[in-house]
């Protein structure tokens, strides 16, 4: 009865064990492995974000959002690849460069702000190289995002800086849609 038990045991732990490589993706490229990868990255953004997320989003008086339905309504479409890319190149460009310079005497923020920076550009290198994995198209104008961003003065930088989750999230959708296409 004992050794039935084992077999049994040993059986199902085989075929669970065997369900679970069937069920991983198999990457045969860079692209691919920086997707299914890119769980790991995000973790990394949230906890950095995590030690500043609170000074920004209590400086945020505005009601007024930089990320509204518009934007997720593109990240979920066809131009999703390319929504991002300029969506990372105004934060590396223009908010996380204020956020760095108006953060003189709180040398904490330092570090979150670099590796935030750091894995965004890590990202939009990403999106770059693998434009056909992701098959990049180009009308997305961002100009609305910036103009809302200028129009908000000094609030800007507070209110670019406290949405950064919702942008995670965004990016998070993108990329995992992606990987259901593969």
């Amino acid at each position: 009865m004992l050794l039935l038990r084992f077999l049994l045991l040993s059986l199902l732990t085989a075929l669970l064990l065997g369900a679970a490589q069937c069920t991983k993706n198999i990457c045969k490229d860079s692209c691919c492995s920086f997707v299914e990868g890119f769980p790991v990255r995000l973790k990394a953004l949230r906890f950095s974000y995590a030690e500043i997320r609170d000074y920004y989003e209590s400086n945020d008086e505005l009601d007024t959002s930089l990320f509204n339905r518009t934007v997720l309504d593109h990240f979920k479409s066809p131009y999703g690849c390319s929504v991002m890319n300029d969506i990372l190149h105004f934060y590396l460009v223009t908010v996380l460069p204020s956020a760095i310079s108006g953060q003189k005497n709180r040398k904490n923020f330092q570090t979150p702000i670099d590796n935030i920076g750091n894995l965004f550009q890590e990202l939009k290198r990403e999106l770059v190289k693998c434009r056909s994995y992701f098959t990049c198209r180009k009308p997305f104008e961002i100009s609305s995002v910036k103009n809302s961003y200028h129009q908000m003065g000094r609030q800007g930088l507070y209110k670019a800086m406290g949405e950064l989750d919702m942008l995670f999230n965004y990016i998070e959708d993108y990329v995992a849609s992606q990987r259901r296409k593969r």
